[in-house]
Order: structure tokens, then C-alpha cells, then sequence
């Protein structure tokens, strides 16, 4: 059973003490805070009950209640929390006392270290939506929290030492890819049933049993998921991303970000140069990869650059959507073809037909509205990193 949902009330003091009822509960490495989740723990009629408040996007918090003692949570607790508590018991702390986080810095290593802690938070609240498999959008943004910390680390090469960066970057790749079934499942899913709706019957019953096939290959995907996110092996990941954020092991100084960015820019371009009409659909998959980088690094130059690196990014953003949509499109192609072997039958055939026809009319719009996109963005370029 999954914990429930319920909207944040406050705790009123006890009447006769005027002392709280609750007590706060945390990591000594404060990973609660850092990810906006709440613990406590308060006394009820001579009974102690946790409570947990975990942060939800555009929704209610999760929360989960129950009874139990004073030196661990109790399991409905404690299940949702493995990636905070990792083998620790939390601790009683004054919140009061805590000085926030992602502080800002002008320096390229602070400002290094301050995105590290953001992804590292992402993936700390995102980690229980996975677990609990609460909404797709929870494997979406831990996995995207995955890719910018790998790409924050990639740009930021000339800086760190490679003998502690690299193995990081190994294991974020490893975690991306446990993540990556899933969450191509949940996108396939969700615009085949967008697709279906605009078919007439009989096509929409007949293309519904794909969607069906693809939902039982979804639980495999999440078990999939379920298996990394229980391992030591992630476990230690978590503990590499903390200790990055505290502090990223570097062997030189200080370095313009503006300059990194440029260079990832430049790689891009250089690609992007030989691209046309007839470009392959790897050459356009290799520019959508070098496009996210060129974005992430972008992002961790903007202290520095400002405006002209925010546009950037806006257009990086735009531009890495058309190549996405053009992907995505191949992909679900990809996906009915292989569908119908599992299907057999003229009303699947006939269905997942129509909607091929769809995606390839996809591809090719997105193939149309390509070189507009990079326009803007090389223009975009010569602004910020001229």
C-alpha cells in the first residue's frame, strides 16, 4: 500500500507546557533540509508518531504517519527513506539553527560546487516517486538531475581531478541508464494514448492493446528501476554526489566558465556544420546529445555571463525539443513495429499503421522547423560566448 497524501496542518504547542508537541528529525549531513522534506516525531496521548513531509511538484505533500519509538522510524517511515537514511539512524536537530543551502558564489568552484548540491537535492526528492512509483514525472527529473550532474562534471574537466570525477561520472551514467526503460516507456505510453484518442473505432480499441503490452513491459522497466535504487552500488553514488557537493576535488585553480561553455558550444557547431536535409537520424541524435551539454554548461556559466547566457539556454532548451520530439518519433516507430509481433492481427495492424503514419508526419515536421531552431541558438551563441 502506498502512504498517503494530506495537506500540511501545523502542530499546535502542548497546552499545559506550552513546549511543542513534536520533535525534528534529521541527517547529521542535513539531507532532509537539503531535499525540503520534514521528520518529526510528536507524543499523543502518551504515544509517539512520526511523521514525514515530503515535497511533491504542482501537488500535496507526501505524508506518511506512524506509531513508533524514539530511535528509528518506523517502517512505513523508514521504506520511503533509504536514500536519505542509508544505513544511519537520524537525529534530533533544531531547525532554527540551520543556515539554508545553495548559498551562491562568484567563484567558478563555488558555483561548481552549489550545482552539484542542486542535482544532488533533485535526486534525494525524486528518490522516494520512484521508489513508490507516485507519478512519472518522479523518474523524469531524478534522471534529469543525473544527466546535468554528469554534464556539470564533463565541462568541468580542466578543473577536477580525473581519478575522482571520471568513476563518478561512470556511476551517474550506470544510474541513468537503470532509469532510462522506464521513463522511455512512460513517454511512449503517454503519447500513444494522446494518439489513440484521435482514432475512430473500431483503430482505438485495436490500438489500445498495444498500450496494454506496453504497460506489463513497464513493470519490468520499474522493477528494473527498483533493483538500482536498492543497491549499495547507488548507495555509494549518493555518498560520491554528497562529498562532490561539499567540495569537488580539483587539480588547478580557477577557470572562465564562459570559456568552457564556448568550447561546448564549438562542438556542437562543428556538427552542426555538417548537418542538412539528408542528415542521418544518429547525426541528429549526436546533436541533441552535444546540445544538452552545451545547455548544462551554459546553465553554470550564467553567474558569470549573465543575460546573454540565460538566452542561451532558453534557446538550447527550444532547439534540444525539436531534436527530442524528431527522437521521440523514431523511437515510438521503433516501438509499434516491434508491437504488432506481440499482437498479431489485421485490427492491430491496421491501427498501429495509422500511427506510424503519425510519427513519421512528427519526424518530418520536426526535421522542418530544425534549421529555424539552430539559427536562433547560434545566434544566441555569438551573443554569449563572443
Amino acid at each position: 500500500m502506498r502512504p498517503s497524501r494530506a495537506s500540511l496542518r501545523s502542530i499546535p504547542p502542548c497546552p499545559r507546557t506550552g513546549l511543542p508537541r513534536s520533535r525534528n528529525y534529521d541527517l547529521p549531513e542535513r539531507r532532509l533540509e537539503l531535499a525540503g522534506a520534514t521528520l518529526s516525531r510528536r507524543l499523543e496521548h502518551g504515544k509517539g508518531i512520526w511523521r514525514l513531509e515530503l515535497p511533491r511538484d504542482d501537488d500535496e505533500p507526501l505524508v506518511v504517519e506512524q506509531l513508533g519509538g524514539p530511535v528509528t522510524p518506523p517502517a512505513d517511515v523508514a521504506r520511503v527513506l533509504p536514500a536519505f537514511l542509508r544505513g544511519a539512524n537520524p537525529e534530533r536537530f533544531d531547525p532554527a539553527s540551520t543556515n539554508g543551502r545553495f548559498e551562491s558564489s562568484d567563484d567558478s568552484i563555488g558555483r561548481l560546487r552549489s550545482m552539484l548540491e542542486r542535482q544532488y537535492a533533485q535526486i534525494l526528492r525524486h528518490d522516494p516517486g520512484v521508489r513508490l512509483d507516485l507519478d512519472p514525472e518522479d523518474v523524469h527529473r531524478l534522471r534529469v538531475a543525473v544527466r546535468r550532474s554528469r554534464a556539470i562534471l564533463r565541462a568541468a574537466r580542466p578543473v577536477l581531478d580525473p581519478s575522482w570525477s571520471e568513476p563518478l561520472r561512470d556511476e551517474l551514467h550506470w544510474l541513468g541508464s537503470a532509469l532510462g526503460r522506464r521513463r522511455d516507456i512512460d513517454v511512449l505510453i503517454r503519447h500513444l494514448q494522446r494518439e489513440i484518442e484521435q482514432l475512430e473505432q473500431p483503430e482505438r480499441t485495436a490500438a489500445g492493446a498495444l498500450v496494454e503490452l506496453l504497460a506489463a513491459e513497464r513493470e519490468t522497466a520499474q522493477a528494473i528501476a527498483l533493483d538500482a535504487l536498492t543497491s549499495e552500488r547507488y548507495f555509494w553514488l549518493l555518498d560520491g554526489l554528497e562529498s562532490a557537493a561539499r567540495g569537488p576535488r580539483v587539480q588547478r585553480g580557477e577557470v572562465s566558465l564562459r570559456k568552457l561553455a564556448a568550447k561546448e558550444f564549438k562542438r556542437l557547431r562543428k556538427l552542426a556544420d555538417r548537418l542538412g536535409p539528408d542528415a542521418t537520424d544518429e547525426e541528429l541524435h549526436r546533436a541533441r546529445i552535444l546540445g544538452k551539454r552545451a545547455r548544462y554548461t551554459a546553465e553554470l556559466a550564467e553567474p558569470e555571463v549573465g543575460k546573454p547566457a540565460r538566452r542561451f539556454v532558453e534557446h538550447a532548451r527550444a532547439f534540444q525539443d525539436v531534436l527530442g520530439t524528431h527522437q521521440d518519433a523514431i523511437v515510438a516507430e521503433a516501438r509499434l513495429r516491434g508491437l504488432l509481433a506481440d499482437s498479431p492481427g489485421s485490427g492491430a495492424a491496421f491501427a498501429a499503421g495509422r500511427l506510424v503514419e503519425r510519427e513519421r508526419t512528427r519526424r518530418a515536421e520536426a526535421r522542418a522547423q530544425l534549421p529555424e531552431a539552430w539559427r536562433e541558438l547560434e545566434r544566441a551563441a555569438e551573443d554569449a560566448w563572443a
